[in-house]
């Protein structure tokens, strides 16, 4: 989501409006947090950059002062902070033409401009979600060192789509800011990899490349930099084309972030009032990306279409972060004993299910942001039920 922030305008017309040198007015703040809050309960998580224009590069792509960026980031901060729970990530964003920080016409493309800009974003959102950068060389300079920093990570607008990915491997451009002679594309390939293990790693495109958006090609790439989040809508379109006249674009697009499937359940013990139950649950991260964050889960005992308990299960007996995406993923078998409880029904058919609810305390108990196995049963239906959050595994008879 682009949020423009010289005018109250649809985004592609941001770059028309008045270059901007004061505080966002009140009623722009006020609208902000209502249109990011519209989003509550819808299942969508945000992925927010704030711009002062969209291009095209020149000088009417019109960025603004570090020290007005600066108060636009305080006055932002509180409005994002209240609406966390929906904030999958904020990209840095804010510097220069599309808010990819280059091209800034108020020469914001140094080290400086850019330190003000993390530390302010971190200062506020550093324990709440991800920043990510658009160049690994400005995030090496900011962090002083190869080694990644918590909850930085890095969106490449230019994926998959030329030999440098638009400038993103490149260990030295002097004119956004950054260059490190001694390094090297692949070191920062190898470092943008080691990003997107502890943090974020986004993605859009930016220009067909046959070869690099080959089925095998795309798909080796996007496992090493586990990609979490990739546009819908490539730029430009015949992107999308090629990916469909490659024969993927369907299985590449279901396979960007976290794609858990159930490979097998089972159930062992007495099924009665205060029984004793072993479940065994295993799954497979077939996806390029991974749980990112601690997901609470339970069991729910289902009984003539009503919840009649429900059992949470330890993190320490199934933590879904452990389910790491490779191109050779490997089964995890997950097993945990559960009680059931004195008011379990004497006869009939009881169903199983796991729910995985968002850990975000406001989205919890909305089905629509509960984590789905992608797997269909025997009958080849979906074990997912969209209606409760409840992925299906399996029916016992009571005794």
């Amino acid at each position: 989501m682009y949020v423009c922030l010289s005018g109250e305008v649809a985004v592609d017309s941001c770059s028309q409006q008045p270059a901007v040198t004061g505080p966002l007015s009140q009623g722009m703040l006020d609208d902000i947090d209502t249109r990011l809050h519209a989003f509550a309960g819808s299942g969508v998580r945000l992925l927010v950059r704030f711009v002062y224009n969209f291009g095209p590069i020149g000088p009417g792509a019109m960025d603004a002062p570090i020290d007005v960026i600066s108060g636009h980031i305080d006055q932002l901060g509180p409005i994002l902070l209240k609406n966390k729970d929906l904030m999958f990530s904020l990209e840095a964003g804010f510097i220069g033409t599309w808010g990819e920080w280059h091209d800034s016409t108020n020469g914001n493309d140094t080290a400086a401009a850019h330190q003000v800009v993390l530390d302010k974003e971190l200062s506020y959102f550093g324990d709440a979600f991800p920043v990510l950068v658009r160049y690994p060389g400005d995030l090496i300079q900011y962090a002083g060192s190869l080694t990644p920093v918590a909850n930085l990570g890095l969106h490449d607008d230019s994926y998959a789509s030329d030999g440098d990915d638009g400038g993103t491997w490149n260990p030295c451009i002097t004119a956004i800011g950054y260059c490190f002679s001694g390094d090297t594309a692949s070191q920062l390939q190898s470092y943008a990899s080691e990003v997107s293990a502890t943090s974020l790693f986004t993605g859009e495109f930016g220009a067909v490349d046959a070869a690099l958006q080959g089925c095998g090609t795309l798909a080796s790439s996007s496992y090493v930099y586990h990609l979490q989040s990739l546009s819908l809508f490539p730029y430009p379109t015949t992107v999308g084309t090629e990916l469909q006249n490659e024969g993927c674009a369907l299985t590449f697009y279901n396979r960007v972030g976290t794609r858990i499937e159930l490979q097998k359940a089972t159930l062992d013990g007495y099924p009665r009032a205060n029984g004793q139950l072993t479940l065994g649950v295993t799954l497979i991260n077939t996806g390029f990306g991974r749980v990112v964050r601690s997901r609470p889960a339970s069991l729910v005992f289902v009984s003539s279409g009503q919840v009649i308990a429900q059992s949470p299960i330890p993190i320490s007996a199934m933590d879904l972060r452990q389910l790491a995406p490779s191109a050779s993923p490997a089964a995890q078998t997950f097993q945990f004993d559960v009680t059931l409880p004195p008011t379990l029904p004497s006869s009939g058919s009881i169903s199983v299910a796991l729910l995985i609810p968002d850990p975000a305390p406001s989205l919890g108990t909305q089905a629509a942001y509960a984590l789905p196995l992608n797997s269909v049963d025997q009958s080849n239906n979906p074990v997912f039920d969209p209606a409760t959050g409840f992925n299906g595994l399996g029916v016992f008879d009571a005794e």
